[in-house]
């Protein structure tokens, strides 16, 4: 008997599941404009229900707070500024302190402007904490980055001056967004200095 040249045992997304996946996409994508336009705070579980044009049960049978919703968004920021900043780090070898820190700040800007949330988040009366992985998963790509940068560097001294770099980001973050609009491009100028400040005694 000639068997057909197709796989019985091909794993299928059902159309039940295909709706999970629109579903919570859509709560997201309603979370991320109403936390954008409103803040963290202020946004309501309600809202984001009616802006996703579905019930509050069905939102709170996929998330069982705001909160949730919340950290479910930075691990979807996390995958993707993993994405945002690998060109950067495919880079490094050929790139001056002041290069790099000027770049690696746009970058970040960028991303921003592109995820508004993202500051607001970042500045919630809560503690917002992305998932474990998330976070090793960028740490170690700039480990990576700064290894090969200067490759004579002990492993855990790359170690440390990655987590130096992200301590001076998350402080221009914070700074950032609590600063006017017409004072964030100084803000991100006396980051910049201040890493390439530090990258330049990494480098050397």
């Amino acid at each position: 008997m000639r068997v057909g040249s197709h796989s019985s045992n091909t794993v299928r997304r059902s159309p039940q599941q295909d709706r999970s996946t629109r579903r919570v996409g859509a709560f997201l994508e309603a979370a991320e404009t109403l936390f954008a336009e409103l803040g963290f705070e202020a946004a309501t579980m309600t809202e984001i229900a009616e802006r996703a044009g579905s019930s509050i049960g069905a939102l709170y049978s996929y998330f069982p707070d705001k909160k949730s919703i919340a950290l479910a968004l930075l691990d979807t920021y996390a995958a993707q500024i993993e994405e945002h900043w690998r060109p950067l780090f495919d880079e490094i070898v050929s790139l001056s302190a002041e290069d790099f820190s000027e770049r690696f700040i746009d970058r970040f800007l960028d991303f921003v402007a592109a995820h508004p949330a993202y500051l607001q988040l970042q500045a919630a009366p809560i503690r917002l904490r992305r998932s474990a992985a998330a976070k090793r998963a960028f740490r170690a790509s700039l480990i990576k980055a700064l290894s090969l940068r200067v490759p004579s560097m002990p492993q855990q001294r790359s170690e440390l001056c990655a987590n130096v770099v992200l301590q001076i980001v998350r402080g221009m973050m914070l700074m950032y967004n609590d600063a006017e609009l017409s004072q964030r491009a100084i803000v991100s100028r006396e980051f910049k200095t201040a890493l390439s400040a530090y990258l330049k005694t990494v480098f050397r």
